[in-house]
Parts: structure tokens; C-alpha cells; sequence
């Protein structure tokens, strides 16, 4: 399994906008692709600017494939494009241990 961290420090009142885009605009594209397993949004407690989008996937040539054929819609930059002064790191990990229980939020 693979991890690919999405991080986010939005603009003082921008949280709500993000979920939206994430929600109704990000997640739809990503779901579909290949190798796809689950997607979380982490917001900071202590933070309220600072979140991360974790993506879990089936293999590096996965995530690696989702990134160039998405295009921008399937894009964490395509957040960024809307949010102006949205800042978007990503980062991605094998996962080596895992103990892969479902959550119901």
C-alpha cells in the first residue's frame, strides 16, 4: 500500500471552501483512478489553517499514474488555483505496517 500526503495551510477563513473543493470537485476525479483504496481529510486541532489529505493507494505506479493522467481537475494544485494564498505540499510513503480497519465517521 501507498500514502500520499496532501498538505494544506489555507488563508484565515478559506477551511469551508476547501472542504467544498475537496468534497465536490477534488475526490470525484480521484476516486475512479486505478488503484485507488481511501481518502481522509485531517484537520488540525490545535490549527484551524493547517490540514492534510491523506490518500491511500495500491501501489506507487498507482498514485504515479493518477498524478499524470488526472490532469488539473485531479490535481492538488487545482485546489490551489482557487484558493488564492493556499499553500499545497505533497508528500508520498509506503505504508509498511497497517492494521486496515474500516471507519465510519
Amino acid at each position: 500500500m501507498f500514502a500520499q500526503i496532501i498538505t494544506m495551510t489555507v488563508p484565515p477563513g478559506s477551511i469551508e471552501n476547501l472542504r467544498t473543493l475537496i468534497t465536490e470537485e477534488y475526490l470525484p476525479q480521484v476516486i475512479n483512478r486505478p488503484g485507488f483504496i481511501s481518502a481522509g481529510l485531517l484537520e488540525q486541532v490545535d490549527d484551524r489553517n493547517a490540514t492534510q489529505l491523506v490518500i491511500y493507494w495500491r501501489s506507487h505506479q498507482d498514485v504515479e499514474s493518477a498524478n499524470q493522467t488526472t490532469g488539473l481537475a485531479g490535481s492538488p494544485y487545482s485546489i490551489a488555483a482557487r484558493i488564492p494564498g493556499l499553500r499545497v505540499q505533497r508528500h508520498s510513503y509506503i505504508v509498511k505496517i497497517s492494521t486496515e480497519h474500516a471507519l465510519q465517521l
